[in-house]
């Protein structure tokens, strides 16, 4: 179990998302919803929103701050960790939110939060090209997830627009 804690604590995006993938199973078998819209909306649920909102107190409060920037391999204490607290907040309101409302608030959730977590992808490759840091929360699952989640949302999107 200890390893499993482990695991997960540096691989944590794989939790969210796996949690988003079963609760859009549930919702397509048990309920009957249509698959990409249940995809969508429990990725946007899960990916975006609940782990915004657990990144934001995460990264706000100065004890959990401290040991993520050192697990990421940054400087701890620096000011920048209210900044991204507060972006992973906002995004984490709006992903909540997507369980609820739906349409065009869906769009820009969508475009906005592949927008962030793409280029906090490159900020992770760059850091690890020109630093060499393979720290535990700077290489690995969440460079994948940054990279790609952005174009699992903005395809999930697409399918539903279109009707599928």
């Amino acid at each position: 179990m200890k390893k499993f804690i482990q695991f997960m604590s540096k691989h944590f995006v794989v939790l969210y998302l796996l949690i988003g993938v079963l609760a859009a199973l549930y919702d397509i078998l048990v309920h009957g919803k249509p698959v990409i819209e249940s995809l969508l909306m429990y990725l946007l649920f899960m990916g975006v929103g609940f782990m915004g909102c657990v990144s934001f107190f995460l990264h706000w409060r100065r004890a959990t701050a401290d040991k993520i920037a050192e697990g990421i391999g940054w400087r701890a204490g620096s000011p920048f960790q209210k900044e991204v607290a507060a972006a992973d907040g906002a995004f984490g309101i709006l992903g909540i939110a997507c369980l609820w409302v739906h349409g065009g608030f869906w769009t820009a959730t969508v475009f906005g939060a592949a927008f962030m977590f793409f280029f906090m992808g490159v900020g992770h490759v760059l850091d690890i090209k020109r630093n060499s840091n393979r720290s535990p929360l700077n290489a690995g699952s969440i460079v994948w997830f940054g990279l790609l989640f952005p174009f699992v949302l903005i395809g999930l999107w697409t399918l539903w627009k279109l009707g599928y």
